[in-house]
């Protein structure tokens, strides 16, 4: 078994920024809605066992324990002034309730997890990342056990060099899929190290590491925040644009990166006019073709007649260094900005330790808002 750390930090700040800016825009738009969230497992052939379930119970017990401290609240104000005060009083107050809010369950004959989060959306909005990143530790530590740090330091290294010499400005976002918290301390000790005057690494998702390495925390839109304003309002073709409106209502100018690909990108540009455009000066590239992505993004822009310079798209799907360097390429040709947001490639990306030729495997696994 590899040489894992106990799960550490007890900090409510492990956690990817997007779940605060979402969890305040819910808690101002909706703050008595109910909800549901369910795992779901994308490779049935990664199981789990009894030692990792019994593991993963107890450290989702021990959430119930997290709270913000005024050091964590302080940092916020600072770091986050798009944080109302209203919103900084909220989580002041904030408490996890597992024992009502989380049920989890092991199908033992077949090594499959159950996991279903319910209560109120404002509340339970928080779970989803921590709860990924328990249940990746615990199938690294008890189910794939052949793999070590070794070699991990100078890895990342030269990943994060190679964007930057290509001129990538990139994110690291690998919360969610990381082998374990020590992996990620890696990376991001390694990623903010590099200098360049170019490229270079622009901040991280997980709130406490930013804090810990002096780099920004940086975050976006979820799907969930499009997909939750769908059921409420009951409107699909509209939801785009009815969730950037009521995330403007919060935000104003501030965190104007528009996600693209919830509903297809087709119907994201139907709404996405002349003052959404304007007013958001990023797009998220999620999932599908980015090359194609990005060329329909700069035609869009220019029927409307926008300044391509002015305008950049976020790239977040499946990256590697090589991917986003021949993203840039393009983006470069286009005239149009790009950043990458890397998350597994970074913070899961192992050989064997018993055959250091060979890749290891990755989970892929996500916790999707169900109701």
């Amino acid at each position: 078994m590899p040489a894992i750390e106990e799960y550490a930090p007890a900090s409510i700040l492990d956690q990817d920024l997007y779940k605060f800016c979402m969890q305040q825009a819910v808690l101002q738009h909706y703050p008595a809605v109910d909800a549901e969230y369910r795992f779901v497992n994308r490779d049935p052939s990664i199981q789990f066992n009894r030692e990792a379930f019994e593991w993963l119970q107890e450290r989702i017990s021990g959430m119930a324990e997290l709270r913000a401290t005024s050091n964590d609240l302080d940092y916020l104000r600072s770091a986050c002034p798009f944080f109302s005060a209203e919103y900084i009083a909220y989580l002041s107050e904030f408490r996890y309730n597992p024992s009502t809010e989380v049920a989890c369950s092991l199908d033992e004959d077949l090594g499959s997890l159950s996991l279903r989060v319910s209560g109120n959306w404002t509340r339970i909005i928080l779970y989803e990342v921590p709860l990924l990143a328990m249940i990746a530790e615990a199938h690294y530590r008890f189910v794939d056990v052949d793999w070590n740090y070794e070699g991990q330091r100078a890895k990342i290294a030269a990943k994060g060099e190679m964007l930057a010499r290509a001129g990538c400005k990139f994110a690291e976002f690998g919360t969610r899929r990381r082998r374990s918290f020590m992996t990620q301390d890696i990376v991001m000790s390694e990623l903010s190290q590099i200098k360049s005057s170019g490229g270079g690494i622009t901040g991280t998702s997980n709130v406490y590491l930013a804090r810990k390495y002096g780099v920004p925390p940086v975050g976006t839109i979820g799907h969930e925040w499009i997909m939750g304003i769908a059921a409420l309002e009951n409107t699909y073709k509209s939801a785009d644009r009815l969730a950037l409106l009521k995330w403007q209502q919060t935000y104003g100018s501030r965190l104007t990166v528009a996600l693209a690909d919830t509903f297809g990108t087709r119907v994201f540009f139907a709404s996405f006019d002349r003052e959404l455009a304007g007013t958001y000066n990023s797009v998220r590239h999620d999932s599908g073709d980015p090359l194609a992505f990005a060329q329909a993004v700069c035609e869009h822009y220019t029927e409307l007649g926008m300044d391509l310079s002015t305008k950049r798209i976020v790239f977040s799907d499946s990256l590697t260094p090589e991917i986003a360097i021949g993203i840039k390429s393009k983006c470069d040709s286009y005239g149009i900005g790009c950043s990458f947001g890397i998350g597994t490639n970074f913070t899961n990306d192992f050989n064997l330790a018993s055959n250091p030729a060979q890749a290891g495997t990755a989970l892929n696994i996500v916790i999707k808002l169900f109701r």
